[in-house]
C-alpha cells in the first residue's frame, strides 16, 4: 500500500452546504433559488476512504456577477455578489461492515458572509453574515477493496440530511439559513488508472421541501425550489510523492420548476458549468487542497468563479 493511499483512510465526501456560489443563498423579491449545495467542493481522490476519522476545515471565496435570466442572457446593469465561507467538517467510519462497506456518519457547520452589489430591482441589496444549515448523514457505506475494469476503484454511498437551522429572517435580502429541509445523497468514486492517474465522480440528487416563512414580497405562503442533479468531476496525475495536479469541476441542471404556492414557475430552473485547475499537497499532519473554478452557462444564477481551499486531518484506524 502506498503512503498516499495510506493517509486517504477516511472519506474526503461532504456536502458542504455553504461553499456557495453567492446568489443561491438569497430570496429574491421575484424568484426561488436552490439552496446552496456541493459545487466543487470535493475533487480529487473524492471516492478514497477508510476506517478511521476525518476532521476537515473549508474555506471559499466566490465571486458572481453577470445574472443570467432562465435563458442565460446577462441582466443589464452593474451587479455582483461575493460570498465568503468556514466550514467545519467530522465524518468517522467505523471498522463494522453492512452491504460489504464499512459503515459511517458525519456532520458539517458553517459560517457564511454574504455581499451583494447590484441596483437592479428584485436582487439582494443587503448582505447578511451569520451560521449555516447543518448538514448531517447518519448513513455512509465505504468500499475500499474493489476493482473496476480491473483497476482499484473506491467508492461510496452516503444519505445526507439538511437541516433548517442557520440563520433566517423572512425580511432580509439574502439569508445563510434556507428555512427548509433538503434530502442531498451522493455516490463518490475514485478510479485508479495506473500509478500516477486517478480520476473521481460525485454523483448527487437534491430534494427540498417547503419554505414557509418566505420573503413578504413574493406575497405567498410558502415556496419550494425544485429537485436538481449536481456532481463533481476531477482528473489528476501524482507528480511527486506529496503532490497531486490536476483539474477539477461541478455541473448542476435543476430537474423541477420552483413553485410559489403550489403554481409551477416557467422558466425557473437553475443550470451551471465549472472547470479549471488545482492541486493537492500531502503535509506531515494531513492533506492541502487548493481548487479554482471557472463558470459558465448559467441560467437563473450569477455566473464567476470560485476558489476553496481546504485542510484534512486524518485518523486511521
Amino acid at each position: 500500500m502506498s503512503s498516499l493511499t495510506k493517509v486517504w483512510r477516511v472519506t474526503q465526501g461532504a456536502l458542504v452546504t455553504l461553499m456557495l456560489t453567492a446568489a443561491t443563498q438569497s430570496q429574491a423579491a421575484d424568484v426561488v433559488q436552490l439552496p446552496p449545495v456541493n459545487l466543487g467542493d470535493t475533487n480529487f481522490l473524492d471516492g478514497m476512504a477508510g476506517p478511521g476519522t476525518l476532521i476537515q476545515v473549508f474555506g471559499s471565496h466566490s465571486h458572481g456577477d453577470s445574472f443570467r435570466d432562465g435563458s442565460g442572457n446577462a441582466l443589464p446593469g452593474s451587479n455582483s455578489i461575493d460570498a465568503q465561507a468556514v466550514v467545519a467538517h467530522y465524518a468517522h467510519i467505523s471498522e463494522h461492515k453492512i452491504w460489504g462497506g464499512y459503515y459511517g456518519a458525519e456532520a458539517l457547520l458553517s459560517l457564511a458572509n454574504i455581499d451583494p452589489e447590484t441596483t437592479l430591482p428584485g436582487l439582494p441589496q443587503r448582505g447578511e453574515s451569520g451560521v449555516g444549515d447543518l448538514s448531517v448523514s447518519p448513513l455512509l457505506i465505504q468500499w475500499s477493496d474493489s476493482t473496476l475494469f480491473g483497476k482499484p476503484y473506491f467508492h461510496r454511498l452516503n444519505f445526507v440530511f439538511v437541516l433548517p437551522t442557520g440563520s433566517y429572517d423572512a425580511d432580509n435580502d439574502v439569508n445563510t439559513g434556507s428555512n427548509l429541509f433538503s434530502f442531498n445523497p451522493h455516490y463518490a468514486g475514485t478510479l485508479h488508472l495506473n500509478e500516477k492517474w486517478a480520476t473521481s465522480f460525485r454523483l448527487h440528487y437534491l430534494w427540498n421541501s417547503k419554505n414557509d416563512d418566505p420573503n413578504p414580497a413574493l406575497g405567498a405562503d410558502d415556496i419550494q425550489p425544485g429537485s436538481a442533479f449536481h456532481m463533481n468531476y476531477a482528473a489528476s496525475y501524482r507528480a511527486t510523492e506529496n503532490l497531486r495536479l490536476g483539474v477539477a469541476g461541478y455541473y448542476l441542471k435543476q430537474l423541477s420548476d420552483d413553485q410559489i404556492n403550489g403554481v409551477s414557475q416557467v422558466m425557473s430552473k437553475e443550470e451551471v458549468f465549472a472547470v479549471g485547475p488545482g492541486l493537492q499537497y500531502k503535509t506531515k499532519g494531513g492533506v492541502f487542497n487548493l481548487n479554482s473554478y471557472f463558470e459558465s452557462g448559467a441560467e437563473n444564477r450569477p455566473e464567476g468563479y470560485r476558489l476553496v481551499a481546504r485542510y484534512s486531518w486524518i485518523f486511521p484506524k
